[in-house]
């Protein structure tokens, strides 16, 4: 009898497993954007663990176990039901975090690219958020924000105050300025960017948009943004390496294309479910640390200089600037010169500026 018992018992509980499988992947999705197949693996071996007790006579903990997963399912959803009707219910970071498209997961508006990092996907359209301001964001063929043209008389390089972040499209800077000139004006802007990136970003769509204005807009973030891309010896390389011949440096490998076998390539690209509770977990666990809760802390805006900000010489440039300062201003300096080259072959005029 028990022969033939144990082998019916295990039968019938495929049924039971399969049914876990649905709440499984709500509940991965929605423990985390980026490592939501470890909790998905996790949950798989868990369910192996009450299959071997169901085959052995313990039912109950596959039933049990089926139960908690349902439960656990049901309240994301509740959740993310929620944060889509009422998305006033978060504030601060962890609306930044629930809200917001920057990043590389599945419904991020970025995809990775192994020399310029973070590049804007094409052909996405979802709203985004920050700090209480909501807006559309639309990229088509081409890959960057705004309607998709065959050629530009003008292009603008920069970061977020270029990109456009927190206006709508008919608001950025590039728009604004094709509406009082008449030329057609592409946002090449992005998010967080430093000067090598966008020389690199003018580098792979010079050829096809062919302008005759190309205006980067500089800031002083832009020196914290190298070291953050690049490690120190492909800076050194992009800065040091001859005239007429410029190096094209590699993203740090955080920010480099995952090969797709990887789990967690698999996982964000075709697997995971994007929700907007989904980054929460991993916010909840960075705002205990000190140095997001000094974040915090700003008496004012950092982004907004003081008048002493704006008298005071570059942190790279003063007599106790440390190696790596002076390195991401060289790799800087280095990017702008390669702009102006690139631009001359063009036939274009580089127009330098600051916003800040």
């Amino acid at each position: 009898m028990t022969g033939t018992g144990e082998p019916t018992r295990a039968v019938r509980a495929w049924p039971v497993a399969l049914l876990a499988l649905p709440p499984l992947w709500v509940v991965a999705s929605a423990a985390s954007r980026g490592r939501g197949y470890a909790f998905f693996g996790a949950g798989l071996a868990a369910l192996a663990l009450a299959l071997a007790a169901f085959a052995r006579g313990r039912r109950d903990v596959l039933f049990r176990y089926v139960y908690v997963l349902v439960l656990a399912a049901a309240g994301a959803l509740a959740l993310e039901a929620v944060l889509h009707v009422r998305p006033s219910v978060l504030r601060g970071r962890l609306a930044n975090i629930a809200y917001n498209g920057y990043h590389w997961q599945r419904g991020g508006v970025y995809a990775l690219d192994a020399h310029r990092g973070p590049v804007l996907r094409p052909r996405v359209s979802r709203t985004m958020y920050w700090n209480g301001h909501w807006w559309r964001h639309q990229t088509h063929d081409g890959g960057w924000r705004g309607p998709d043209v065959a050629r530009a008389d003008a292009v603008f390089l920069g970061d977020s105050m270029i990109y456009g972040h927190g206006v709508e499209e008919a608001q950025a800077v590039s728009a604004r300025f094709g509406a009082r000139t008449g030329l057609v004006a592409v946002n090449l802007g992005q998010q967080g960017t430093c000067q090598v990136q966008s020389y690199l970003t003018l580098a792979h769509h010079a050829e096809r948009l062919r302008p005759r204005l190309v205006l980067a807009s500089l800031h002083p973030t832009d020196l914290e943004e190298a070291p953050r891309l690049y490690d120190d010896a492909e800076l050194r390389r992009f800065a040091d390496a001859p005239d007429g011949a410029p190096y094209v440096p590699a993203a740090r490998p955080e920010y480099a294309p995952r090969a797709p076998w990887e789990p967690a390539s698999v996982w964000t690209r075709f697997l995971a479910i994007p929700m907007r509770c989904s980054g929460l977990l991993g916010a909840l666990a960075r705002s205990n640390h000190p140095g997001a809760r000094a974040a915090d802390q700003f008496a004012r805006d950092p982004f907004v200089p003081t008048a002493a900000d704006v008298d005071a010489l570059p942190p790279a440039l003063a007599p106790d600037a440390g190696e790596g300062a002076r390195l991401a201003w060289r790799a800087e300096r280095r990017a702008v010169l390669e702009m102006k080259r690139l631009s001359d072959r063009l036939g274009a005029r580089l127009v330098v500026f600051d916003l800040g």
